[in-house]
């Protein structure tokens, strides 16, 4: 009998300290569980200090390259500026650079137009609206690509009002472009893309009529026609210089560019 009592006792006693070994281990874990966390959150914390510092730097730059524009532009005519882009030769590497530096090509595989960009009757609300983009008709769950390099400025995950779930992307020299009514969305703002990213999927939400992909292209803020840039490639590289002279003096912008690129490579 007090052989037995020993037995239960010495049981006790191990398992009081196998609990009191558990008990610290645990505290010692949720130590390093809160210590993780802090570190985690700190590391975010400066991760979203980096990525708005990237986007203000972008901003910054193209509002100086808009002062320079207006500077630029002092004392030209478009017969001057016509005659200074006949006078410039490009590389291939060059064209290749510009192509991927401002958006170019079509953000879907199949293009068909359902909507062109400028005033026209909204078939929703039943009168004449300026339509700042393109209209391209796309089946729910269509991969939806970047059209140029860049950093994802802004994302709207709002479904049910105005464009839906859009994506915005920031792209050097000025250059910004817009993907809405999309299903979903691949990316954060802050996440630097390439040319040809999928991006995301198109969609119908928002304020639509039927699945497809509202795409503009900006300038300055500016609005364009994106029906400029569809088709821009290298075969039809000069193309592109005729349209929207208005609002961009593409003779000193690719300039800029094509010397800004053979700085960088030099």
């Amino acid at each position: 009998m007090r052989s037995e009592n020993l037995i239960k006792k010495r049981d006790i006693i191990i398992f009081l300290i196998i609990l009191i070994l558990l008990s610290s281990y645990i505290i010692f874990l949720n130590f390093g569980i809160t210590d993780l966390k802090s570190e985690l959150k700190t590391k975010d914390e400066l991760y979203k200090i980096q990525i708005n510092n990237r986007i203000n730097e972008i901003e910054q730059l193209n509002s100086q390259l808009e002062d320079l524009q207006k500077l630029l532009n002092i004392g030209l005519d478009l017969s001057n500026k016509k005659d200074i882009y006949l006078n410039t030769k490009f590389e291939d590497k060059d064209k290749s650079y510009i192509l991927t530096s401002i958006p170019s090509a079509s953000p879907l595989e199949k293009v068909f137009i359902t909507s062109k960009y400028g005033t026209r009757f909204h078939p929703i609300f039943n009168k004449s609206l300026f339509h700042s983009g393109l209209d391209l008709r796309a089946k729910i769950g269509t991969d939806v690509y970047t059209t140029a390099d860049g950093i994802v400025s802004n994302i709207n995950e709002n479904d049910n009002e105005g464009y839906g779930k859009v994506i915005k992307i920031v792209h050097n020299y000025g250059f910004e472009t817009l993907y809405a009514h999309l299903d979903k969305i691949f990316v954060n703002v802050g996440q630097i893309v390439k040319k040809g990213t999928i991006i995301g999927l198109s969609g119908n939400t928002g304020t639509s009529n039927g699945p497809h992909l509202h795409y503009e292209v900006k300038y300055l803020d500016k609005s364009l026609d994106p029906l400029s840039f569809l088709y821009w490639n290298k075969k039809t590289f000069d193309t592109v210089f005729s349209q929207n002279s208005e609002l961009i003096d593409w003779n000193n912008l690719v300039l800029y560019i094509k010397n800004s690129n053979n700085e960088h490579n030099n």
